[in-house]
């Protein structure tokens, strides 16, 4: 008898272990739907990072953009200003 006893709490310490083993990596009764939710938040996760590389890509494009118009904007002014101070100079008699 007192064997079985023994025995039961073994038994009874083994599953309460086992629960808390399977409380830590996540596995329940629904432990199939655990997984199913973790699928879920994974697939949008990649979503979401595949719509910001998107997104970032369309940023730098537009980035690059500004900087050539800037350059090109930058050039046209130096030209303009070299042209005044020709014809500044032209004028002054020198």
């Amino acid at each position: 008898m007192a064997n079985t006893h023994k025995l039961d709490e073994a038994f009874q310490r083994f599953e309460a272990a086992m629960r808390s083993f399977e409380d830590a990596i996540g596995v329940k009764a629904d432990g199939q739907r655990r997984v199913e939710v973790l699928e879920s938040e994974t697939e949008t996760l990649r979503r979401d990072r595949t719509r910001l590389a998107h997104e970032l890509d369309l940023v730098r494009s537009k980035a690059t953009e500004l900087v050539d118009t800037s350059k090109n904007a930058a050039g046209k002014i130096d030209a303009a200003m070299s042209r005044i101070r020709a014809v500044l100079h032209s004028n002054s008699g020198d």
